[in-house]
Formats: structure tokens, C-alpha cells, sequence
């Protein structure tokens, strides 16, 4: 049997997961974590055949995971499961390294049948999204940067305030843009660069020289 683990925050999804695949007989679930702040030591230990990986989680994002986990177990076949069909998230999760991009709205017994193709060496990707990613790696707005953010130029200008200190009302009056603006764009920013909090958004603005 392919043994697996899963990470997933959402304990309704984690517990109709584990449900499904204990009548498998092809598929063994190991273990379920509801964070990956500790992926790699979980990983290390179990040393599962296939790793399934939310993107939005507590703590460590499932990207930012993904990026340790390639680091430090560059061996391990980790396959993308989430809700988010955009570019950048898919971008990101190929260029660190997964082995396949499965959407939660995907059938159970389909899930079952990709993770058997990952474990043989296989790629997978749901049918929504097999047509973006060749997409995706044709259009040239899109680099070779596994880090590449794209955010805008007033995305770019709110997260430059960010670094210099600035409050969001402090930020609102020099952009002359209301409040709530300020805030939507923040949004967004965390949104695109994985991060839950501003003082995350301006290491990786300064990690990755998004700003001057």
C-alpha cells in the first residue's frame, strides 16, 4: 500500500479524508496534521510515500513548506491539494518542486487514483487546472523566480510604506486613498506572498527585493 500523510487545517475535510481511505486497500493514510509548522521533522519520521499539502494553513503556509520540504527532503513526492485555481499559487507550487496539483472539489476516488500515479513517479493535475499550467509556463510575464510575486504597482507602493513603518492611515493620506483601500490592498499583498501578518510581508519583501 502507498502510505501517505496529510496536512489540512480544515478538520471537517480531514476527517471525511481519513474516513474515505479506511476501507483502501491501495492507499494507507498515516498520519494527519492540521499545521506544517513541523513538516519535515513529521516527514522525516514517517517517511511516507506521497505527502498531501493544503496551501492555506496556520503558521507556515503549505507553500512555504513545500520550499522546506524540497530543502531538506528532496526526495519526498509532495502533491498540492486546495480550493485556489490562480497562476501564481500553481507557479509557485511547481517551481518548489510538487509533484501534482489536486483541487478539493476533485472526487475522493480520483484523489485515490493520483496519488497512486505520483507514487509511480506520474504527475497529476486536476482537469481544471492541466490546461493552465501549459499555459502558464508560455507566458513570458512569468520568469524562471519560484518567488515571483505579481504584485501591483500601488501593491508594490503600500508594501514600501509597509517597510518604512508607515500605519494604515499614515499610508491612506500619502496615497491619497481611503482606509479601507489601504486595507484591501494589504489584502491582497498577503494573499500573493503567503504571509499572515505584516511583520511576514516585509521579511519576504525584503527576503525577495520586492521593494528598493
Amino acid at each position: 500500500m502507498v502510505r501517505i500523510i496529510l496536512f489540512e487545517d480544515n478538520s471537517n475535510y480531514r476527517e471525511a479524508f481519513e474516513l474515505f481511505f479506511e476501507d483502501s486497500d491501495k492507499v494507507y493514510l498515516v498520519k494527519s496534521f492540521g499545521e506544517a509548522t513541523k513538516a519535515t521533522t513529521h516527514i522525516k519520521a514517517i517517511q511516507p510515500d506521497v505527502v498531501l499539502m493544503d496551501i492555506e494553513m496556520p503558521g507556515v503556509s503549505g507553500l512555504d513548506a513545500l520550499k522546506e520540504i524540497n530543502k531538506y527532503c528532496p526526495n519526498t513526492k509532495v502533491m498540492i491539494q486546495t480550493q485556489f485555481e490562480d497562476n501564481h499559487r500553481l507557479f509557485v507550487a511547481l517551481c518548489r518542486g510538487a509533484w501534482g496539483y489536486a483541487l478539493k472539489s476533485d472526487p475522493l476516488d480520483k484523489l485515490e487514483a493520483a496519488i497512486l500515479d505520483v507514487h509511480l513517479g506520474g504527475g497529476y493535475f486536476s482537469p481544471a487546472i492541466a490546461g493552465k499550467v501549459t499555459r502558464l509556463f508560455q507566458d513570458k510575464e512569468f520568469n524562471a523566480n519560484p518567488d515571483f510575486c505579481n504584485l501591483t504597482d500601488r501593491e508594490l507602493e503600500v508594501l514600501q510604506h509597509l517597510v518604512c513603518g508607515k500605519k494604515y492611515q499614515a499610508i491612506a493620506s500619502a496615497m491619497f486613498i481611503s482606509y479601507e483601500g489601504v486595507h484591501s490592498h494589504i489584502k491582497k499583498i498577503y494573499e500573493k506572498l503567503h504571509v499572515n501578518s505584516k511583520s511576514e510581508a516585509i521579511v519576504k519583501a525584503i527576503e525577495n527585493k520586492l521593494i528598493n
